[in-house]
């Protein structure tokens, strides 16, 4: 059956819940091409399983450096090249415009990644599966980037594999989550067969989602969300098994981590801000209340987006912030 502590054991950094970007299609052309990594499921088993994703190279100079893209619960790799103002670039695009290759990844159990019974997650199979293949994609310098589920992801990748990740940049996550709002979110799951959408994958109990209607709510900052956006979210939910290890997600692990890091949270971020958890009123704010989490000596650095929900790149205001995020990679990531 679908379990629901995750919610408390796994979204300790930030918002387990999300990832985002439904069923657009990826990025395609003579620049960009599926891959499919055979994976094991944990240590010493079988490499059984795949995880699927959309490798898209630079438009002009290559920078040398691999952005690997990990979509939060709920969503597939299309998170990333979906538009949320569409005037402008998609995540992909604006990276790749900027000369950063993306590796843009359905995390295990999701889109085109294998889907086995539930029964064969272990604690890790979050964070091993995602492993095995990052240094097999053959750049020097690799970023993780993450949006809620998967920056947390990300995180722990950096504190159990180091020699995995040059930096990350981590996006609808925070140290300080608003906890009161995850208990609510709670009471918004059901088990994949339950919802119209996903029954016919015939998935077992151990895979949860979101009940339909309710992502708006959750994940958006209604003045900046497009009606098309949210309504294409809806149409496309992604199942997910959530992480069981009960360290997983643990602030107390990021004094280990030892890469640049950039924290991205929108400023109305419903999961992550608030009285009793984030400020998130301004970069400068953020930043502090991050600091204390990390050690003294880390390169950290936090970004406030104005106008902003938890699902950044499905906002209108998703272009005004990519250059930063282009930018920062440029500046801390050396080839």
């Amino acid at each position: 059956m679908l379990d629901k502590k995750w919610l408390v054991a796994g979204a300790t950094a930030a918002g387990l819940v999300l990832g985002l970007v439904p069923g657009t299609a990826v990025a395609s052309g003579p620049r960009c091409k599926t891959v499919e990594i055979p994976v094991a499921m944990s240590a010493g088993k079988p490499r059984d399983a795949k995880i699927a994703g959309t490798l898209c190279r630079p438009l002009g100079r290559d920078r040398g450096v691999l952005q690997v893209l990990i979509p939060g619960g709920g969503y597939d790799r299309n998170y990333w090249s979906w538009r949320g103002d569409p005037r402008g670039p998609s995540y992909v695009e604006a990276m790749n415009r900027a000369g950063y290759a993306t590796f843009a990844l359905d995390r295990i159990g999701t889109g085109k990644s294998s889907a086995p019974p539930s029964s064969a997650f272990a604690p890790d199979s979050q964070t091993y599966t995602i492993h095995q293949g990052l240094r097999a994609l053959g750049h020097q310098r690799i970023v993780l980037v993450g949006n809620s589920l998967g920056s947390t992801i990300a995180r722990m990748i950096a504190v159990h594999y180091p020699a995995d990740v040059d930096g990350l940049i981590l996006t609808g996550e925070s140290s300080t989550p608003n906890w009161a709002a995850f208990e609510q979110l709670g009471a918004d799951y059901i088990t994949a067969g339950q919802h119209p959408l996903l029954a016919s994958r015939n998935l077992d109990d151990g895979y949860g989602v979101l009940r339909p209607g309710v992502r708006r709510s959750w994940f958006y900052w209604g003045p900046t969300a497009a009606s098309h956006v949210v309504a294409r979210d809806e149409a496309n939910p992604e199942p997910d098994v959530f992480p069981s290890d009960p360290e997983f997600g643990s602030v107390l692990l990021n004094r280990k981590i030892k890469v640049p890091v950039l924290v991205v949270v929108g400023q109305h971020d419903r999961l992550i801000c608030g009285p009793g958890a984030s400020d998130c009123s301004s970069s400068t704010a953020l930043l502090a209340g991050e600091r204390p989490y990390y050690a003294p000596t880390a390169d950290l650095q936090a970004l406030a987006v104005p106008n902003t929900g938890h699902v950044l790149n499905l906002h209108q205001t998703a272009p005004t912030f990519y250059p930063h995020l282009a930018h920062w990679t440029n500046s801390h990531i050396r080839r």
